[in-house]
């Protein structure tokens, strides 16, 4: 009965002594995912003054929903720790495309610029080919995704081919601490 005793008190003195926020820290999970989607930037039928450039554009919202590793914490995540952003080309609808020099990815919210990537060298597009958009750091992205704020990626700039549709995949490769309890 004394051990019992004991042992009831030491688990008081634990607990009391232990922040409940500490003890749910306990079971908070990590989860190593991708968050991807598709981007379809539309090269413009009319050929930009004093340059063989046609404007392309396109944007897509990032929803976190939509990974199936994070769909059940959406509500509950604490961190994002994004690691890498690439952007692939998984569809071009004409031979040839070349995304020029200048042009630029971002990743924003309605009250964030945030994050932009202007494109350093011409990029030939073929399926298949990719481009890693790198930043020395991505604390600005992971506010965004962890906010509750509509997160954009988008595209603006010019190509080659008037009239040529390109679809890209971007991933966003994270750590997400969410709290389950």
């Amino acid at each position: 009965m004394r051990t019992a005793l004991k042992f009831l008190i030491l688990i008081f003195l634990t607990t009391s002594l232990t922040s409940c926020e500490k003890i749910k820290s306990w079971f908070n999970v990590d989860i190593d995912t991708v968050i991807e989607g598709q981007m379809d930037l539309v090269s413009s039928n009319t050929e930009l003054k004093s340059v063989e450039a046609y404007s392309i554009n396109g944007s897509e919202p990032i929803d976190l929903s939509d990974n199936e590793d994070l769909a059940d914490y959406v509500d509950l995540i604490n961190d994002i720790k994004t690691h890498s952003v690439n952007l692939y080309v998984t569809g071009v609808d004409a031979a040839g495309v070349v995304i020029h020099a200048g042009s630029e990815f971002t990743i924003s919210t309605p009250t964030n610029p945030g994050l932009s990537w202007p494109i350093s060298e011409d990029w030939p597009i073929q399926q298949g080919t990719s481009v890693e958009l790198t930043a020395n750091d991505y604390s600005e992205l992971n506010k965004m995704l962890e906010g509750n704020e509509i997160v954009t990626f988008a595209a603006t700039g010019t190509c080659n081919v008037g009239g040529v549709h390109i679809t890209l995949t971007y991933e966003i490769d994270v750590t997400v601490e969410a709290e389950p309890l």
